[in-house]
């Protein structure tokens, strides 16, 4: 409901009747709206790190196509299709919120740390295994391919895909990735 009707699409009554269940069932269990949003947020959360959690047992398997950049384009571009887009849609409302309220961010956090993880992991895989990178340089990166794919995520939610598959999306985050080490170097 949040996804799909944004914050004023979610009260009470209207979780009741989409839930089809007895009048007052969602206010017995969530008293206030902000309970109901965090009760949201905690489940989007749960989700999240279900999900993230798959795809780094599929990323630590080279037989599939969930392996480094490839496979983070792969997770990227799922995003675009439901139900994950408009689970997108529900967080990326709850992140505005987020901004007032300490609890949903707290509840926001284990994906975000988990998303985090995950992009540690495939800049790490990225460096050729011969080398030790400066684990500044490591966070730098990460910290810039979460930024570039959460404006691609972003641009999906908006409805206007900045990126159209993820052979394309692969080779922006590698030049990310390969900007953030050239900056170093220099």
């Amino acid at each position: 409901m949040l996804g799909s009707n944004g914050i004023h699409g979610v009260s009470h009554p209207k979780v009741d009747e989409r839930a089809d269940v007895p009048a007052g069932t969602a206010s017995f269990y969530f008293r206030t709206r902000k309970a109901l949003l965090q009760a949201v947020a905690t489940r989007l959360a749960e989700l999240d790190v279900d999900d993230f959690s798959r795809m780094a047992e599929l990323a630590d398997d080279p037989a599939t196509q969930f392996t480094g950049t490839a496979g983070l384009a792969r997770i990227v571009m799922y995003v675009n299709t439901e139900p994950w887009l408009t689970r997108a849609k529900a967080r990326y409302e709850l992140v505005l919120l987020a901004g007032r309220d300490s609890d949903l961010t707290a509840a926001l956090s284990a994906s975000a740390d988990r998303l985090y993880t995950l992009a540690r992991t495939v800049v790490t895989q990225w460096h050729p295994t011969e080398s030790t990178p400066d684990p500044a340089l490591i966070d730098d990166q990460a910290t810039a391919t979460l930024a570039f794919i959460n404006g691609v995520m972003l641009t999906f939610v908006a409805g206007q895909p900045a990126v159209d598959n993820p052979e394309h999306l692969d080779r922006l985050i590698q030049g990310v990735i390969a900007g953030i080490a050239d900056v170093h170097r220099d």
